[in-house]
């Protein structure tokens, strides 16, 4: 069995690129904010991601 891929290109205009790169700009600020607040969660919990209290070790804040 043989697989086709296909590849197209876009040829936007002045106005068209500039409304992608807006966007692009917005998704890259959504998920940086969104990394950092996980990374500021993880960061105050002092224990590994993968322990929920409920199920793993307690962690405790010092």
């Amino acid at each position: 069995m043989e697989i086709l891929t296909y590849t197209y290109r876009i040829h936007p205009d002045i106005d068209q690129e500039a409304k992608m790169l807006d966007w692009l700009e917005q998704c890259r600020r959504v998920y940086n904010y969104a990394l950092r607040q996980r990374k500021d969660w993880i960061n105050s919990r002092k224990c590994r991601v993968n322990f929920a209290p409920n199920v793993g070790p307690m962690c405790l804040k010092t």
